[in-house]
């Protein structure tokens, strides 16, 4: 009985673990999406500022 008792505990700190690292790793996916989220927008922003620049560039020319 002893034997399936401490199997059951080690089993059980194993999930404890487990649920654990679950959490940090989903924490850690959620800030990746977030910083990815502002890096898109930011790109977003400079793509516009590029295209505005190379308009004006053209427009120099002439």
């Amino acid at each position: 009985m002893k034997v399936i008792e401490n199997r059951a505990m080690k089993d059980e700190e194993k999930m404890e673990v487990q649920e654990m690292q679950l959490k940090e790793a989903k924490h850690i996916a959620e800030e990746a999406d977030r910083k990815y989220e502002e890096v898109a927008r930011k790109l977003v922003i400079l793509e516009s500022d590029l295209e505005r620049a190379e308009e004006r560039a053209e427009l120099a020319e002439m």
